[in-house]
């Protein structure tokens, strides 16, 4: 039927099929009338046929009227009563007849048949008669029995006024099969028509829901985020690409699952968890919901940082359910902690810089003071040896001069003098803390041009650098964090090349790896003093770099965390979770080297920096 509606040509096909019906029709029935004329003449043969032998056979009327007995016509019909044995020669039976009469073996056994004579069509009709008890009045002497058959009843139907009365009857079918064929083919054709527009209405409509929801499809299988469509049950009805890739489940295996139970995350203390409360909330007032830091359940059991907006669907008037649209956040997340960590490191260097410019001031500001302190107290020093130089002099003359009677009475006021200054206690005692004082004003002279080498901006562009002499100024730089809680031992190999470094920057993740080893023996709290040695040695085509502490090591749980950004186990306000991430960065990707541990719990970590020798520029 689609096909046919499909071809130009439509109409012909019901025309041809009511034309083909009709004559078929038209030929049934006149075969059907051809058959109900013989019908007829049957019919007609046997009213006659039994009307004969109820009426004219009889024996009274035979005696009364043997006219009646022989040959009679009633509308067109004829019939005689003919033997095989007859009394009366015309009762004769013909071959036919006679055939008949002998094939009858009971009551109600007949013969009919056609025949033209001299143009004229005539039927045949013959019956039984057998002998009955009032037949044996007449014909008992002729060794007759009651049931033996004694002859028939041939009736002779002309055909031609059967035919006549048929024509107008075949007239009036043809007439009704033509007008018939007419109507019904045009009804045919108007609703062939009529179904064959709503049939391209249909097609066109199709075709337009088809490529509909082919765009449809395309754009939420394009879609980079995943599409979820929920019905009023909460049931997912309909799930795209990225929302399997995104969650782990497979598109028939959401189709059909409660959304809540699939996705949603258990929040410990609420009685509905959030997701579903927004797709309730949603159902209930028709909003659109939006929620930019979430998380959902991944098939796997872990969670995936999320940004979700659920928003109703409509069928008409009708409220069909939600849709909801979400994001893997976990880059941005991440993207937005690494920029979060930048800009404090950022914030760290620019104070670190700050401070770097103040003290490089302050060192400035304390160099030319403590220069005249030193130059002073060698001055002092050089002044006092040449004074004891002169005072062992002045000694022997006193030693002289008490042999002089006159001159007692001065020598006791100089022993009293020498008592009262206690001059033997300086003599010892001074040039002592002349050299202290010396050795401390060298010491912070050494420590203001750490700092002032330390503080120093230097260049972005890497450079040939003393390692040693980068550890000695760290150390020095943050003594104040190791000398209440350690000693510090330096063992750096006095043959160590220089090493292709942004020296800045490695001074920055040694004295960050050195301050980690004062806080973590600060925290061991062992009651004493802890060590932390710093060594440095050519290890193949790498200088390496390694401080021990002896604190408490890391624990095993911690320690996959330990360079993460903001980790510390240290108390709130005690520590960023910095200095290792930061340490990393600069030895691993800005110097493209190593920085590893070894720790044992209960006695101590050692971290190791190894770094190319020949560090080319990335």
């Amino acid at each position: 039927m689609i096909r046919l509606l499909q071809t130009r040509y439509y109409w012909i096909f019901p025309i041809l099929f009511w034309l083909v019906l009709t004559g078929l029709s038209l030929v049934w029935n006149t075969l059907r009338m051809e058959q109900s004329i013989q019908d007829i003449a049957m019919e007609r043969g046997q009213l006659m046929f039994e009307m004969v032998r109820q009426t004219k056979i009889n024996p009274d009327l035979m005696t009364s009227a043997p006219n009646l007995f022989k040959k009679q016509t009633i509308d067109n019909i004829g019939f005689r009563v003919i033997s095989l044995t007859p009394m009366n020669p015309a009762n004769g039976a013909d071959q036919w007849e006679a055939e008949a009469l002998k094939n009858f073996q009971s009551k109600g056994d007949y013969a009919f048949d056609s025949l033209e004579v001299m143009g004229e069509l005539l039927f045949r009709y013959i019956g039984p008669v057998f002998a009955q008890e009032v037949c044996l009045k007449c014909h008992g002497g002729e060794n007759v029995k009651v049931g033996d058959l004694r002859g028939g009843i041939s009736v002779i139907v002309k055909g031609q006024p059967i035919y006549d009365s048929h024509q107008v009857s075949t007239q009036m079918m043809v007439l009704m099969h033509f007008a018939g064929f007419l109507l019904l083919s045009f009804t045919s054709v108007f609703f062939m028509h009529q179904l064959r527009d709503s049939w391209l209405v249909v097609t066109k409509t199709r075709d337009q829901l088809k490529y509909k929801e082919r765009f449809l499809t395309n754009v939420t299988n394009a879609m980079g985020e995943g599409f979820l469509v929920l019905n009023k049950d909460g049931m997912i009805s309909f799930a795209n690409p990225e929302s399997e890739r995104l969650l782990g489940w497979k598109v028939f295996e959401m189709e059909g699952s409660k959304f809540v139970d699939l996705v949603c995350h258990e929040q410990e203390g609420a009685s509905l968890k959030i997701c579903e409360r927004a797709i309730y909330q949603t159902l209930q007032d028709g909003k659109t919901r939006r929620e930019d830091d979430h998380v959902f359940k991944h098939k796997d059991g872990r969670l995936i940082p999320v940004s979700y907006t659920v928003s109703v669907m409509y069928e008409g008037e009708l409220l069909a359910g939600v849709v909801l649209t979400f994001n893997d956040i976990s880059e941005r997340k991440q993207s937005a902690e690494e920029r979060s960590r930048l800009e404090r490191q950022l914030n760290q260097t620019h104070k670190m810089e700050a401070v770097g410019q103040l003290a490089g001031g302050i060192a400035h500001e304390i160099n030319t003071p403590i220069q005249y302190v030193g130059d002073n107290l060698r001055f002092l020093k050089e002044a006092f040896d040449d004074m004891g130089i002169l005072l062992q002099v002045y000694e022997k003359l006193l030693a002289e001069a008490e042999e002089n009677e006159t001159l007692l009475p001065q020598v006791e006021a100089v022993r009293r003098a020498i008592e009262e200054a206690d001059l033997d206690y300086l003599n010892e005692e001074a040039p002592k803390t002349i050299d202290q004082s010396i050795a401390g004003a060298d010491q912070v002279a050494r420590i203001v041009l750490a700092m002032k080498e330390f503080a120093h901006p230097g260049t972005k562009k890497r450079a040939l650098a003393d390692l040693n002499q980068i550890i000695s100024n760290a150390s020095a730089v943050c003594k104040n964090e190791w000398k209440y809680v350690a000693d510090t031992e330096l063992r750096l190999a006095e043959d160590l090349p220089q090493v292709n470094c942004t020296g800045g920057e490695l001074s920055q993740g040694i004295l960050n790896l050195i301050v980690n080893a004062a806080h973590a023996i600060e925290e061991a709290k062992h009651g004493e003093k802890g060590k932390i040695t710093i060594s440095s040695e050519v290890v193949g085509n790498q200088v390496e770099v390694r401080v021990t502490d002896t604190g408490a090591g890391i624990p095993k749980d911690v320690q996959e965390y330990v360079f993460n950004p903001f980790f510390t186990t240290k108390d709130v306000g005690s520590g960023t979770g910095q200095g290792l991430a930061i340490a990393q960065d600069i030895v691993v990707s800005k110097h493209h080297g190593e920085l590893f541990f070894e720790t044992e719990e209960g006695v101590g970590t050692t971290f190791t920096i190894r770094i190319p020798l020949e560090v080319k520029d990335a």
